[in-house]
């Protein structure tokens, strides 16, 4: 798992060195949780990325845009 501040846009990623998740996960939402995730992402003006790499494990990263103070 990884948490960072990328200018201006903070980044959630969390890897498994599973099995990889399928192609069609990188698409619109297979499954009510990647769904309420994006929805989620989506309402304060981020993304939800899904990278899987077959027999190599998946990436998901939330990225979330953080208004300039003052």
């Amino acid at each position: 798992m990884r948490i960072s501040y990328e200018t201006d846009v903070l980044v959630v990623e969390v890897t498994d060195d599973g099995r990889g998740a399928a192609t069609s996960l990188s698409g619109v939402g297979t499954g009510h949780g990647l769904i309420g995730m994006r929805e989620r992402a989506a309402h304060f003006g981020g993304r939800v990325r899904i990278q899987g790499r077959p027999k190599a494990g998946t990436t998901l990263s939330v990225e979330i845009p953080l208004e300039a103070a003052g």
